[in-house]
């Protein structure tokens, strides 16, 4: 299973919380391999799904050389690496890579999926923002992440980006966790893509954590961990 790490596409590295999820995981018998990809800096979208493709297609090809099952493979991400993750699964390729660089079971933690409306609803709820980020401006990253100065700049652009645009291409399960006291990232992004999901006819399930804001320790008790590990034991097992 391929992991992608948050920081809003422009900070965070693939060591970030190894051990409280990576190690944490793999102790449930999950093997993760967790992917770089590059950063809003060196590159806008679409690269870091070229990145992630790539990181997929890695994975199927070399996996076995270093004892993992390569059949089936998952893609798990937090914030910005389930925006990864999602995208990965439900959007066209459109480049001939086929399904060989597709995740076949995606879980996203407090994922965006929406970018049109990720900072109306921030707005809207009032939540707290999560501690690392109280007393900073927050930045406009779904803005960033499309090498735009405001999401309202290109809103085709933002729609295309949009997990939630494409969710009738689903064919893979897809787990997503979110805190329902997200300041950050709105817990409406995970309940809209869940919806649009369902209604499609796809395989979605939404778990919603009392209490938990965005990056939470909340995400890293051993129910929710045992949770994500099932699903891809679960998903990944047929």
């Amino acid at each position: 299973m391929a992991y992608f790490h948050g920081g809003g596409w422009a900070r965070g590295s693939r060591q970030d919380r190894a051990e409280e999820r990576l190690l944490a995981l793999a102790a449930h018998g999950v093997a993760v391999a967790s992917v770089s990809y590059r950063l809003i800096d060196t590159a806008t979208h679409p690269a870091q799904l070229e990145d992630g493709r790539a990181a997929l297609g890695w994975l199927r090809t070399h996996g076995v050389e270093h004892g993992l099952a390569t059949d089936r493979i998952g893609a798990w991400g937090a914030s910005a690496g389930g925006w990864i993750a999602l995208m990965l699964a439900l959007s066209d390729q459109g480049d001939g890579t086929g399904l060989a660089k597709r995740p076949d079971a995606v879980c996203a933690w407090f994922a965006p999926t929406d970018l049109t409306t990720v900072r109306s609803e921030r707005d809207g709820a009032a939540l707290a923002l999560p501690e690392f980020i109280q007393g900073r401006a927050i930045p406009d990253m779904e803005a960033g992440l499309l090498g735009l100065s405001n999401i309202g700049d290109d809103p085709m652009l933002a729609r295309a980006a949009s997990p939630v645009t494409h969710a009738q291409h689903a064919r893979t399960p897809v787990l997503l966790i979110h805190g329902d006291r997200d300041g950050l990232i709105s817990c409406a992004q995970s309940r809209a893509l869940h919806g649009a999901l369902t209604r499609a006819g796809g395989d979605s399930q939404l778990l919603l954590l009392a209490g938990a804001n965005h990056e939470d320790e909340a995400f890293h008790k051993p129910a929710v961990l045992a949770a994500t590990a099932g699903f891809f034991s679960a998903a990944l097992s047929g």
